[in-house]
């Protein structure tokens, strides 16, 4: 690809789409990177209808979306074509408006728990209140935060709030905690690599590396951040040093969905976590563990909110 081309795409910005539309897009994308399809590939409308089981309009939709982010180009009586080889074309980033309005109330009520605005306890109509939502947006969010377990509902319509890990104290003594237990979870007489989880967990860090850094993107980073500690604490097989990775991750969950270290520092901790992945599926848990206290003092080092 060349560089006019790569810094157009990354200078657009990602553009509204609704959920069909983003989700054929990105299908259609895999299927061309499975294919290995280069610069002016036809894609046919009828095929990519017959391939998907959709219609004519969201299939058109979706071509419209990729057509925006630069990945086809329409050329007059061929439809659609390939502008570069499939594997030079970046994660796709497709905005769907409520899947974002969603990510916005998630770091509002971020911000508000760190600033003390949102107390431990409030009713779904001080929810609603507070950020100015509608009862449907709230609802999906607050579904969310308790499957994360940083919410329960209460008896009636109330919501109570995980503890925090509000005070620059705290946090020290959180860090200093784990880096005495994360890393050595990783030399467990009973650690056992899940390789299926470490493929599933390797592909979404290179994925998201590749996206365009944007404030809500904290909370997908946050779940992918967590998930990776906890599934190396999994597989150390030690149930209570699970246990404790897990309570430090909703101590902390606030502070990193209301991100305030830039993309730089993503992209630095997720680097650092393919190291330590890396690592492991070489066997040299050793290593990883020199690797895992590296990360985690980086990430104290760098602000009290990293993770």
């Amino acid at each position: 690809m060349s560089t006019a081309a790569a810094r157009k795409i990354e200078e657009r910005e990602a553009p509204r789409a609704s959920r069909l539309q983003s989700e054929l897009a990105s299908r259609i994308v895999r299927m061309l990177k499975s294919q290995g399809a280069g610069p002016g590939y036809h894609l046919v409308e009828l095929d990519l209808c017959q391939q998907f089981d959709v219609s004519r309009t969201p299939v058109r939709g979706a071509l419209r979306l990729l057509a925006e982010q630069g990945v086809v180009e329409s050329r007059a009586n061929r439809g659609y074509v390939l502008c570069d080889t499939i594997k030079e074309i970046p994660e796709l980033d497709l905005v769907n408006p409520e899947e974002e309005e969603d990510r916005r109330l998630f770091v509002a009520i971020a911000q508000a728990r760190n600033s003390g605005r949102l107390p431990d306890q409030c009713s779904q109509q001080e929810i609603l209140r507070i950020f100015d939502t509608k009862l449907p947006t709230a609802l999906r969010v607050l579904r969310q935060l308790a499957d994360l377990g940083l919410v329960e509902r209460k008896p009636g319509n109330g919501w109570s709030f995980t503890q925090l890990i509000n005070s620059a104290d705290a946090r020290t003594d959180s860090y200093a905690f784990r880096t005495i237990i994360e890393p050595a979870g990783l030399l467990e007489p009973s650690f056992e690599l899940d390789m299926d989880w470490l493929e599933r967990s390797r592909d979404q860090h290179i994925a998201f590396r590749k996206l365009r850094w944007r404030d809500t993107l904290a909370v997908e980073h946050y779940a992918m951040n967590s998930d990776f500690h906890e599934g190396l604490a999994r597989c150390s097989g030690n149930r209570y040093l699970l246990d404790a990775v897990q309570r430090q991750n909703r101590l902390r969950s606030f502070l990193n969905i209301q991100w305030v270290n830039g993309a730089e520092r993503v992209e630095a901790s997720i680097d650092e976590h393919l190291e330590i992945m890396d690592a492991l599926a070489e066997g040299k848990n050793l290593r990883a563990h020199a690797l895992m206290k590296l990360h985690l003092d980086s990430a104290r080092d760098v602000a009290p909110t990293i993770s």
